[in-house]
């Protein structure tokens, strides 16, 4: 199955469906534009995950945020600074504004696949990123992931008409143009840099004239560095840290590869979602893991500092443990393809639970269809190397970090592209009367579908389960119920929690939390008692049996347990005004 086989197929002719590229973009805006608003509308409730939003409002209340500011895309996060200046928290206008973005992300796609391969192709790929409705739950959430597909995929389409153009007349500032486009999607996501690398050998590559090529990639790379340059100098300036754009790469790569990781669940910090929950702000991770490093050395480390530290350790640990660390590198190249969306934000895991029985077009049927495409047109790669660089690169990406569904999105477009071509090829077949050319087609396509569904499923289900447990039933049901007031429903959703997540302590803790506020004091000691027993590392076991134990008018008995809670978390204020409290009254 090769190129001449899609164009020997009948569609050479172009049907007339096929013959107005404008009338065909704007049918495709329309119809992204229709399906996005009907899952917009059928799935949108309260955000839960508003890190962005958190941290745009306090910058705009002059608040300076610190070393937070390197764990936030640049682009998104100035980008929500100036949205709130200009209409306030209405940060629906911002999502409605990923849509759109989303919408053209589906014609830049089929305008790829027009240049790549044909018309049809490029159609039909925008027809299933269109139709991908997990696409549609990230460009719903507050976060970047919308926009690096937009940036990457006008970074392509824009190199293929700058090539295009080339062939009647050299314009080489349109390489500074192209650089730009990429310097932007770099500073959305620092990973898109590797696109430079792949960039300038494909300069080389195919540009004719030595003097060319050098000018060509001195251009480019002055287009990424006019938007780059910018932001690793402020880095520079405020911190006295050369981090080119964000300084998070060791705390992923721990996650991916450090102790208890499997490809599918990352590895944490002890008891990191419970000291996570226990802080005043969003994503807190970030700060506990240079915390850490910090404790770990006894030295003022800088964040960049901090990364390195923790890639060594995972590379230690990794080393240590040879034979897990390849067998995990192993399911890794399988996970990528696999069908199963790991979610690490609540909505959006339970918008997830709610659209796999819709009919959209799930992840493990774009990429068997892709893995066939890819086969197929391997003998093209210089054709279609952008389609393969981009799906490398995130495939590289999975491996080196982990299978989370936000890493691999941004290779979705560039999939649906090799998706495209063996449907493509279907029909033709059964167009030109070689049905069975086409059934042992179809028949690979579902084999391979196969394949993207049934390895893991044991670890896809324990998964399903913890997510479920956590994010759903912990998270967006029953702290939502508490912090309503509503707390026996609230102890329903946290006794389902720990039926399917036994040893989940932050559950117990909110459930003690409720049962108290029901004046359940019995019930609330024995929770409380039950996070201490699973989470004695964390001060909120203790705290808690302080309060409650003061509150039955033990005060003697409470004392012990804030002092505990204050030895772990000494930044505890709460605590600490306990403590000289209960002293001072002690005195008198």
């Amino acid at each position: 199955m090769n190129r001449k086989a899609a164009e020997g197929s009948g569609f050479e002719e172009k049907p007339v469906w096929l013959r107005n590229r404008y009338l065909l973009c704007l049918l495709l805006f329309a119809s992204a534009f229709s399906i996005k608003l009907f899952l917009f509308f059928s799935l949108s409730e309260p955000l839960v995950f508003y890190k962005y939003p958190f941290f745009a409002d306090q910058i705009n209340q002059g608040i300076d945020i610190g070393e937070r500011i390197l764990d936030l895309s640049p682009l998104y996060l100035y980008g929500m600074v100036l949205l709130q200046k200009i209409y306030g928290p209405n940060w629906e206008a911002m999502i409605v504004f990923q849509l759109l973005t989303g919408c053209i992300t589906v014609v830049f796609i089929f305008l790829i696949g027009e240049k790549v391969f044909n018309r049809a192709v490029g159609f039909i790929a925008a027809i299933i990123l269109l139709l991908y409705g997990n696409l549609v739950l990230f460009e719903m959430t507050l976060e970047p992931e919308s926009f690096v597909l937009f940036f990457n995929s006008l970074f392509v389409l824009t190199l293929l008409w700058i090539k295009e153009r080339s062939l009647l007349k050299p314009f080489p500032w349109l390489w500074l143009l192209a650089g730009v486009i990429l310097g932007l999607s770099i500073i959305t996501k620092a990973n898109a840099l590797l696109f430079l690398l792949a960039a300038i050998v494909w300069i080389f590559w195919t540009v004719a004239g030595k003097k060319e090529k050098i000018q060509y990639a001195f251009l480019l790379v002055l287009g990424v560095s006019l938007m780059v340059l910018p932001v690793t100098l402020r880095n520079y300036i405020r911190f006295h840290d050369p981090v080119l754009v964000t300084a998070d790469m060791g705390k992923v790569f721990f996650h991916g590869n450090g102790p208890g990781a499997t490809g599918l669940q990352r590895a944490d910090l002890p008891e990191q979602g419970f000291i996570e929950e226990s802080r005043g702000e969003p994503d807190y991770a970030h700060v506990l893991f240079r915390n850490t490093a910090r404790k770990i050395t006894g030295r003022n480390l800088t964040p960049s500092e901090c990364s390195r530290f923790w890639i060594v350790q995972t590379l230690g640990y990794m080393k240590a443990h040879l034979n897990s660390a390849l067998w995990l590198f192993m399911k890794k190249i399988v996970f990528f393809w696999l069908n199963y969306e790991v979610h690490d934000l609540d909505s959006n895991f339970a918008y997830y639970q709610i659209i796999r029985t819709w009919p959209l077009i799930p992840f493990g049927l774009i990429s068997s269809l892709a893995m066939l495409g890819m086969i197929a047109t391997r003998k093209q790669f210089k054709q279609a190397y952008w389609p393969f660089i981009m799906v490398f690169a995130y495939w590289l990406t999975i491996l080196i970090f982990f299978n989370a569904s936000r890493y691999r999105l941004p290779a979705v477009p560039f999939l649906s592209l090799f998706a495209a071509h063996p449907i493509v090829v279907i029909i033709g077949y059964v167009k030109n009367q070689q049905v069975k050319k086409g059934l042992l087609l179809f028949g690979t396509a579902v084999v391979l579908l196969l394949v993207t569904v049934l390895p893991f499923k044991e670890e896809v289900a324990v998964l399903d389960r913890w997510q479920q447990a956590t994010r759903v039933h912990y998270n967006l049901r029953g702290n939502f119920l508490f912090r309503k007031g509503v707390y026996d429903k609230a102890i329903e959703e946290y006794q389902k929690a720990v039926a399917l997540a036994p040893f989940f302590s932050p559950a117990y803790n909110q459930m003690g939390k409720s049962y108290a506020l029901l004046n359940n004091l019995e019930t609330a000691e024995k929770n409380f008692l039950k996070v201490v027993e699973l989470s004695p590392t964390v001060d909120q076991g203790y705290m808690n049996l302080g309060f409650l134990y003061e509150l039955k008018g033990n005060r003697s008995k409470a004392l012990p347990f804030f002092e505990k809670a204050l030895l772990l978390n000494p930044g505890n204020i709460k605590v600490r005004e306990q403590i000289l409290k209960l002293k001072k009254s002690n005195l008198h």
